[in-house]
């Protein structure tokens, strides 16, 4: 042992255990190649195919190329849905052209390497041009029905009426009748056919709850129907003799005391949608004494 720890001979003890070192290192190589040659010769063995011929290459050749064969064949139906949002007339044509890609691959699958790959080619060629036929024919089809079909109608407008009441003054003293003027605004994007007149704009005139006055007791005028444009108005305008009325304006009428009162106007509906109803904010007023 001590010989092995101190190495004996001419030249120094580093020369001795350099080469001991170098000679374990030579049996280690030798060692992994051994074991590397033992693991290529297990895994190098052949598997037989079905005939007994195919080597391995062929048969992981066969395998790609029906394994991307299946792909295209089910490729049809996600490859042809982009054509429209109706989905239905693609898949219906994707599937044939997908089954002829299938059963041209399988015809093409048994024999050598070469029948492999000309099935898979097969497969392959079937499915896209299927796939592409079907997601075409689907894509026109869905598309030029969901197009007509679904074509969005442009708004012809609408008349939209805005009624706003205004006064001479807020106080009337003894003598003054209130005088009112009431402006019709379109605020739509279509002509309004309204009828302006006394009976179908109606003023009323309340005090608290009690209705004291309305324009359309006891006029005669006929109907006045006026067009108004889009952004344009019509004035009407309205005086209040203080005196109450009833609907058939019955003789008799008392005139009002002094006191505050208030006027809204109200516009009826047509006959047709470019006449709507409408109705303006109510505007407060005094009867007063005095001049």
């Amino acid at each position: 042992m001590g010989s092995l720890r101190n190495p004996v001979g001419s030249l120094p003890s580093t020369v001795y255990w350099r080469r001991r070192v170098l000679v374990l290192l030579a049996v280690l190589v030798v060692l992994a190649l051994i074991l590397y040659a033992c693991s290529d010769s297990g895994s190098g063995k052949k598997k037989p195919a079905g005939n007994g011929k195919t080597s391995p290459t062929a048969s992981q050749s066969s395998l790609s190329q029906s394994g991307s064969s299946s792909a295209s064949a089910s490729g049809g139906p996600s490859g042809s849905a982009p054509g429209t949002s109706n989905v239905p007339s693609s898949s219906a044509g994707a599937p044939s052209g997908s089954s002829a890609g299938a059963s041209s691959g399988a015809a093409g699958g048994p024999g050598s390497s070469g029948g492999a790959s000309g099935g898979a080619s097969g497969g392959t060629t079937g499915g896209a041009v299927g796939g592409a036929s079907g997601g075409t024919t689907g894509g026109a089809s869905g598309g030029t029905t969901g197009g007509v079909s679904g074509a969005p109608v442009g708004a012809s407008g609408s008349c939209q009426l805005s009624l706003l009441l205004t006064q001479a003054s807020g106080q009337y003293a003894n003598g003054d009748h209130p005088s009112f003027t009431v402006t019709a605004l379109n605020k739509g994007t279509a002509d309004c056919d309204v009828d302006l007149s006394p009976k179908s704009l109606v003023l009323t005139v309340y005090s608290g709850s009690d209705r004291i006055w309305s324009s359309a007791d006891c006029t005669t005028a006929g109907p006045d129907i006026r067009g108004i444009a889009p952004g344009t108005a019509q004035t009407v305008a309205y005086s209040w003799d203080r005196v109450r009325s009833s609907p058939g304006c019955p003789a008799g009428g008392q005139p009002v005391k002094l006191g505050n009162y208030f006027g809204v106007v109200s516009l009826a509906a047509g006959t047709g949608p470019n006449a709507p109803s409408a109705q303006s904010q109510p505007k407060v007023f005094e009867l007063k004494s005095g001049s």
